[in-house]
């Protein structure tokens, strides 16, 4: 039974890698090299870069708030929805078969448009999401999941899989922030805000 269901698996697997690889190849052929090359380098470095540029970081009274910008991530869904468009362009002319009109459909929902609604889920889902730093506390809300730490109960933080927090009674909780809209830069100004914080706490109660 299970060598049965692995090699239907391993069939499944081997036909997916060359249905997906004969569309990709259908694709560059319909819409050229050059293009699908610009337009995806176009699409990377929208996807990868821009949201970097802009922080969520502010601070006010000396209570530190995180809570990542929407802006980028509209910025770049317009960029997606633009490339969209111009490929678009291409297969809506009258010269174009049937059949290559289909597989270049293909590649725009998979490709552009699947893309730009899991943009858009995510801005919805996430958009109240925040982490908040004072001098005695840390608070974060991650969708229906909500924390409230003093920074005497936190003994350790680490980078792994976002902020791990190891607490002084053994218990770890991680804030998973790839799901909070955070970028990079932001995951490592909250690092380096919370790991200021307990430098500040072991002085303190080393004085003490």
């Amino acid at each position: 039974m299970k060598k049965a269901t692995l090699t239907i698996g391993l069939t499944l697997i081997i036909c997916l890698v060359i249905g997906f690889s004969y569309l990709i190849y259908k694709t560059y052929d319909i819409f050229g090299f050059w293009t699908l090359t610009w337009t995806g380098i176009l699409s990377i470095a929208s996807t990868s870069y821009l949201g970097h540029f802009i922080g969520s970081r502010h601070e006010s009274n000396g209570v530190i708030t995180y809570n990542p910008k929407e802006l980028p991530k509209l910025i770049n869904m317009f960029v997606s929805i633009a490339i969209g468009y111009y490929l678009y362009t291409i297969i809506n002319v009258v010269n174009i078969s049937d059949y290559d009109y289909i597989f270049g459909m293909t590649y725009l929902l998979l490709l552009t448009a699947v893309p730009i609604i899991f943009v858009i889920y995510k801005l919805i889902r996430d958009r109240n999401d925040f982490i908040v730093i004072d001098s005695e506390c840390l608070k974060y809300r991650d969708n229906d999941k909500y924390g409230d730490f003093k920074f005497i109960e936190i003994v350790n933080v680490e980078l792994s899989g976002g902020i791990k927090l190891t607490l002084n009674d053994g218990k770890v909780v991680t804030i998973e922030t790839a799901n909070m809209n955070f970028n990079a830069k932001d995951l490592l100004n909250v690092y380096s805000d919370i790991k200021s914080k307990l430098l500040i706490n072991d002085s303190t109660n080393s004085q003490n």
